[in-house]
């Protein structure tokens, strides 16, 4: 008798925890206001010609689907500097979908995942034709403190 009851109290206790994992770990809502201000972007690669690739910059995100940002590049041994602007959307599962408009070139395609809370995001260049792989990390320059409104 005492076994069947510590099997059941382990099996209340399971379903107990299995319920508030269950609950914490429920989908994010995200929206374009999730990405809201400047990010500092850390980014490495290879271009699809086989040159190294890496970039730092800053973007700056409206809210409402607007970007801008300023891009510093080192491809192949020669740096660059690019200004961009363009336009992003949000899903609701915090995935980014955004077009870059880059100036002296074409626009390129990112895909990104929001994290921590909009903090911060990865992305990736998936550009259509580009033969490139670049990957990074971008974090929120100056987040706001959690006691903050």
């Amino acid at each position: 008798m005492l076994r069947y009851i510590g099997r059941l109290a382990a099996a209340f206790a399971f379903t107990v925890l299995f319920s508030v994992t269950s609950t914490a770990q429920a989908h994010p809502t995200c929206s374009n206001a999730s990405l809201q201000g400047s990010y500092g972007l850390h980014a490495t690669g290879i271009t699809g010609t086989g040159g190294n690739f890496a970039a730092v910059g800053r973007f700056n995100f409206d809210g409402n689907g607007n970007l801008t940002g300023a891009l510093f590049l080192r491809v192949a041994g020669n740096d660059a500097q690019v200004a961009i602007t363009g336009t992003y959307s949000v899903s609701s599962d915090c995935i980014v979908d955004d077009t870059w408009n880059v100036s002296g070139g074409g626009p390129s395609t990112h895909k990104s995942v929001i994290v921590n809370g909009g903090r911060g995001y990865f992305i990736l260049n998936n550009t259509s034709g580009d033969g490139s792989v670049i990957s990074g990390e971008a974090r929120k320059q100056f987040p706001k403190h959690e006691d903050e409104d």
